[in-house]
């Protein structure tokens, strides 16, 4: 807070950096703009009556009616035109409204019997009003108060409405007062403005870091993964080879190359899909595809890795639509991960996929019998990079990718994904997405 002090001038109120406080002012002028045009509008038309009443009592006063004519000019000139309304308002307020009161002080002390004269009420109000209404810095402020309750004060200590020992209750007081509040405003919303300036530059540096960070992920998982794919072929090819010339004890090793690989192949997917929909470039390729075709290619590709931990796999379809319009791929992807995060947790259990649709919408759930999660792990089963336990990872491996990516997958078909779980009796995935996804 102390820096912050430094950087305003204790005596104006404005900061000693001459482009900081046009920056500043640009930034009051885009929040004002319409308080400036509405206050203006204001003033002039509370002038209109007092103007006639006095024209009404005393006939026409050359120097007065002049005075009038030049603000009204400038008023309708600054309200009509944006650009010299933005440019001259401070101007305007700080010479127009004080020769404007003055002169009201001077004609109400030639006409003693104006309709609408002041009392002596007015010091006090004028002095608390002028200091907060105009938005103006302290010093232009402090300019139109002083002049303005100075022609009021002289008028009514002339015409003996109050009396000298008055004054501290109705002008020191009072002045005191506008003088502090209009100073801790004008010190408060420009450490305000500071320090906003600064969490947008901290906001952008922050956005920068974490682009750079996903293209980072997104070259690196690249180059990465073009060689792990060769390295794939090359394995299939010398077990293919391996298993011809019936050497066994080679075909085994290298098929845990090719697991490995595959292992690999498989986080490295995840971190690029991740560094894509972080970076906003998860595109969707919308086709129209058969239910039962995809169910069926779900099917063959998970029930072997359900059935590896002794598990039962049951398909439950139970819907009316034969087609869906959604990214084929993107839709496996994801069901995938549901099934295969369910085939991870459960052993000796079931796995069920079941299909329902309502309305416009399709809903998929995953159900396992496997070891549940407890309200706490429920809480970051979907952060990344994180997984229910420590020890999760430990036995039963993984990344914790795979249902944060299907959650922002399912999100971006317009979709939501769900959790439902209960520790030692199993949980329950579910994803609800359009039957038809628009395509943006």
């Amino acid at each position: 807070m102390t820096d912050l002090e430094e950087q305003i001038n204790r005596l104006t109120c404005t900061f000693n950096d001459g482009k900081l406080e046009e920056q500043f002012k640009k930034s009051k002028l885009e929040k004002n703009s319409t308080y400036i045009r509405n206050l203006m509008l204001l003033g002039h038309l509370i002038f209109l009556p007092i103007i006639l009443d006095d024209v009404n009592q005393l006939g026409i006063q050359p120097l007065y009616v002049i005075v009038h004519i030049l603000c009204s000019i400038s008023v309708y000139a600054l309200l009509f035109l944006e650009e010299l309304r933005n440019k001259y308002y401070e101007a305007y307020f700080t010479a127009a409204i004080p020769l404007l009161m003055t002169n009201g002080a001077y004609h109400y002390y030639m006409n003693q019997d104006a309709v609408l004269g002041p009392g002596e009420a007015v010091l006090p109000l004028l002095t608390l009003l002028f200091f907060t209404i105009y938005p103006v810095n302290f010093i232009n402020s402090f300019f139109i108060v002083t002049t303005t309750v100075s022609g009021f004060l002289i008028y009514l200590l002339e015409m003996e409405i109050i009396i000298g020992s008055q004054i501290p209750y109705l002008l020191i007081m009072p002045f005191i007062y506008g003088v502090f509040v209009k100073r801790s405003n004008e010190y408060r919303d420009r450490i305000d403005y500071v320090k906003t300036e600064e969490l947008k530059i901290l906001r952008e540096q922050a956005q920068n870091a974490t682009k750079a960070k996903s293209d980072f992920l997104a070259n690196m998982s690249h180059e990465l993964r073009t060689p792990l794919n060769a390295i794939l072929g090359y394995s299939e090819m010398l077990i293919e080879e391996a298993e011809d010339d019936e050497l066994e004890t080679y075909a085994a090793d290298l098929a845990k190359i090719q697991s490995s690989g595959e292992h690999l192949l498989t986080l490295i997917n995840d971190i690029l899909d991740l560094s894509k929909i972080e970076a906003g470039k998860m595109d969707l390729h919308i086709e129209e595809f058969e239910i039962e075709k995809h169910l069926s290619q779900i099917e063959a590709t998970a029930k072997p890795l359900v059935e590896k931990n002794n598990n039962k796999f049951v398909l439950e379809n139970n819907v009316s639509v034969k087609k869906l319009k959604n990214d084929q791929t993107k839709l496996r992807q994801i069901l995938f991960n549901m099934l295969s995060n369910a085939a991870k947790f459960t052993k000796e259990g079931t796995v069920t996929l079941s299909i329902s649709n309502f309305q416009e919408n399709i809903k998929f759930a995953v159900t396992d019998t496997g070891i549940g999660m407890n309200g706490k792990q429920l809480e970051k089963v979907f952060d990344e990079f994180t997984q229910a336990e420590a020890s999760t990872t430990k036995d039963y491996g993984g990344t914790g990718l795979g249902l944060p990516i299907s959650k922002k997958m399912t999100e971006i078909m317009g979709g939501k994904m769900e959790v439902e779980s209960e520790e030692g009796k199993g949980t329950t995935f579910s994803i609800t997405i359009p039957v038809e996804v628009k395509e943006e």
